[in-house]
């Protein structure tokens, strides 16, 4: 029983220690009525306007580098197409609220073009919506006319 709540215990402070920077990789930000927020229901769709899944990586909210999946044989990576360091779009409209789409977290150990970073633990099939730092919903990538949407699959409010 010790040696259980021992390793327990070691297992949560090994997790809390990280070893290479964390990013959070995730979709551009998008902009939605705040009207429709409110009547967001499982089964709404959010049209991204893109044809391949193009991704940024978030550190402390700005952005770090542009990102695109690049499948090799039967595991999923995202390689670094662009470095850049700039602000996520902020909102000071009454209409419309920034809503943030990301995958989780990752680490990397170097930043640079051309770098790859593997995905394995994140499933890039499930994404969460976030507004002003509040989780508001759980979607998933769905195909839509050959463009990719978020597909509510359950409203946290």
């Amino acid at each position: 029983m010790k040696a259980e709540t021992q390793a327990l215990h070691l297992e949560k402070m090994m997790q809390k220690h990280k070893l290479f920077p964390e990013y959070e990789l995730a979709l551009s930000p998008i902009q939605v009525k705040k009207k429709d927020l409110k009547k967001l229901t499982s089964g709404d769709l959010f049209l991204l306007g893109m044809h391949r899944l193009d991704m940024i990586l978030l550190e402390e909210g700005s952005i770090s580098a542009n990102v695109v999946l690049n499948e090799s044989g039967n595991s999923s990576k995202i390689k670094i197409i662009q470095l850049k360091k700039s602000t996520t779009v902020q909102t000071n409209s009454k209409k419309y609220e920034v809503v943030e789409l990301s995958f989780g977290m990752i680490q990397s150990r170097t930043l640079e073009v051309g770098h790859q970073i593997e995905t394995a633990q994140l499933n890039l099939q499930e994404i969460l919506l976030h507004v002003d730092g509040k989780n508001i919903a759980k979607g998933s990538l769905v195909n839509v006319d050959e463009e990719i949407a978020v597909q509510i699959d359950e409203v946290r409010k």
